[in-house]
């Protein structure tokens, strides 16, 4: 009888540790320095692949509101985390937007590389109103562009007309590019 309780008591203590495990474990998550970190049972992050962004380079959570990027699974055994990088907010909602203020900035302070074709920004949007929009806008030919040096980062920037307005496109077109027009 006594052998039985020895046995016993440590053969219980570890079935409720793997209750408490199987219950708790796979409910973990916690954000730190940008990264969601969740803990799974699986490698499986599927359930994080809705709602993408164009070129699905985000994935909208709804239920933690964040936009995720840059997924990464590690793992021991049968348990795995899973992290990734997150900007707060529905990236999709502004994906394209560039908003009048950049344009502003860059033509204040702006260092041109190259203009090929003599663009001159500041005629071209001159007495027109900026559209501003999450609109991807079609036609760019990719045939005027300036490279440009802002706030310490290089830049492409394309103008060209779709439906009676001047489309301006910052950045390169496999980037992610935002988009503003003037009518």
């Amino acid at each position: 009888m006594k052998l039985r309780k020895i046995v016993l008591i440590p053969v219980a203590a570890v079935l409720v540790l793997a209750a408490l495990t199987a219950l708790i474990y796979p409910n973990i998550e916690f954000r730190k320095d940008g990264r969601l970190y969740v803990c799974r049972f699986s490698g499986d992050f599927s359930e994080f692949e809705e709602n993408a962004s164009y070129n699905e380079l985000y994935f909208y959570n709804e239920k933690r509101d964040i936009s995720l990027h840059h997924f990464d699974v590690k793992n021991f055994l049968c348990f795995y985390v899973l992290s990734f990088d997150y900007v707060a907010g529905d990236v999709r909602q502004t994906q394209f937007v560039l908003e009048e203020g950049y344009i502003t900035h860059w033509l204040e302070a702006a260092r041109i590389e190259e203009n090929p074709e003599n663009i001159d920004l500041a005629a071209l949007i001159a007495g027109k109103t900026a559209v501003v929009g999450n609109t991807r806008y079609p036609g760019n030919e990719y045939d005027k562009g300036i490279t440009y040096e802002l706030d310490g980062k290089w830049e492409e920037l394309y103008v060209y007309e779709c439906d009676g307005m001047t489309v301006i496109q910052v950045g390169s077109p496999d980037e992610l590019p935002k988009f503003i027009a003037y009518r």
